[in-house]
């Protein structure tokens, strides 16, 4: 896999997507920053703000990968990344404005922009490599992406809480900007896809139909109920558990770098786990599972945070989640290819891209405003025990399967 980075051309789109991927994660916790300076420990602001960096994914998302489609794709990940490095450096003049609606539509269009830069980064990727090398090639975007990205997010964390939001937005910029400098020598052979005949109302048809197929069949719709109830749960545990942590453990950005690191960590173990075991077993089981591993990984983060004050136990508690988190997103995938033909599959995805996106909006903001209300440790408590309670659901639902199957 590694010798993929030997070809010049693959190993500065690598190296690209890595900086691109800092600059990402960078902004994210520069944001949770800029929540802390507005409103320290306030749960509601933290939500606001975090919303606006989902939105677009569920606004954006569904249709960029058509425009992506139709335009240079070198051009438009340097683009993108010179976008972002303009309006990252603007954050911080905006956040301290009298309006707070420019501050807003920033954030949007930060992460609008990433909407487009993934999906070109994606096809571009056959555009560099043979046929036969690229499993390898997603192999190895994935798994550098997925360890890259839990030490970026420490090292972004630090820096916030070291330099503060202002300096942190330079070194921001300077990522997005290294990105494209990575990305401008590439000789791509491949000219734009250009499909002057579609209009915005056929790709809106279009995304319809994903949307249609995605929940007219019963299986899909389970799982679109599972895959949500998680998205929810996580989003709402996000917002809670971030104001605990600066609460309980004194930080701002600090401490979220390290459970993000251990999360990171627990997810790469849980997928090795699962190609490893979890196929053996039926998937209504290992989402049993996951789901009950979930709840107990919470309760461990609630014991760790607010009991304890141990960071090292909120560590282990993420590692954990993490771990049990993983299985559900890789049975939920693998259920939708079976549900589903092939020509339908980016639309399907791109519809369950959109449940997703809306169960996490919509969650962050009900946290914000129940935690406002009442106690970060309840809404905790009342998320894992309803992970807890759809886990035993599943695992009951499965035992009965298998015996009647067995009759």
């Amino acid at each position: 896999m590694f010798s993929l980075l030997k070809d010049p051309k693959f190993r500065l789109l690598w190296i690209g997507q890595i900086c691109s991927q800092f600059g990402d994660r960078l902004a994210q916790l520069i944001l949770v920053g800029v929540a802390a300076e507005r409103a320290s420990g306030s749960a509601f602001t933290l939500a606001s703000v975090m919303v606006f960096t989902s939105l677009p994914a569920l606004v954006v998302a569904p249709v960029a990968g058509a425009y992506v489609d139709r335009w240079d794709r070198k051009r438009t990940m340097i683009a993108c990344d010179l976008i972002r490095a303009v309006s990252v450096l603007a954050l911080p003049w905006l956040a301290s404005g009298p309006n707070r609606v420019p501050f807003y539509l920033d954030i949007f269009l930060l992460f609008a922009v990433g909407s487009f830069f993934l999906p070109a980064r994606l096809a571009l990727i056959p555009d560099l490599v043979p046929p036969a090398h690229l499993g390898q090639a997603n192999a190895l975007f994935n798994t550098s992406g997925m360890i890259g990205s839990a030490v970026i997010v420490l090292v972004g964390a630090l820096l916030v809480e070291w330099a503060g939001v202002a300096r942190s937005c330079w070194v921001d910029a300077a990522g997005y900007l290294a990105s494209a400098a990575f990305i401008a020598p590439l000789a791509i052979r491949s000219a734009a896809r250009r499909a002057d005949g579609e209009s915005a109302r056929r790709i809106a048809s279009e995304v319809w139909e994903g949307l249609r197929e995605l929940w007219g069949h019963r299986e899909t719709r389970r799982v679109i109920g599972l895959l949500g109830s998680l998205i929810a749960g996580a989003g709402a545990s996000m917002v809670a558990g971030a104001v605990l942590v600066q609460t309980h453990l004194g930080s701002v950005t600090k401490d979220i770098g390290f459970l993000s690191l251990w999360f990171g960590v627990g997810m790469f173990a849980g997928t090795v786990a699962h190609g490893r075991w979890g196929t053996r077993h039926p998937k209504r089981a290992v989402l049993g599972a996951a789901f009950i591993g979930c709840a107990a990984s919470l309760f461990l983060f609630m014991a760790a945070v607010v009991w304890l004050r141990s960071g090292a136990g909120a560590c282990l508690a993420a590692g954990t989640l993490g771990t049990f988190v993983a299985p559900v997103g890789i049975v939920a995938n693998t259920l939708v290819h079976e549900a589903h033909p092939e020509r339908l599959h980016g639309r399907i995805f791109s519809g369950l891209g959109i449940v997703v996106n809306l169960s996490l909006i919509a969650s962050m903001l009900a946290a914000g405003w129940l935690v406002e209300q009442g106690g970060r440790g309840l809404l905790l408590v009342a998320i894992a025990g309803a992970f807890l309670a759809a886990g035993l659901v599943l695992l009951l639902k499965s035992r009965s399967r298998r015996r009647f199957s067995d009759e």
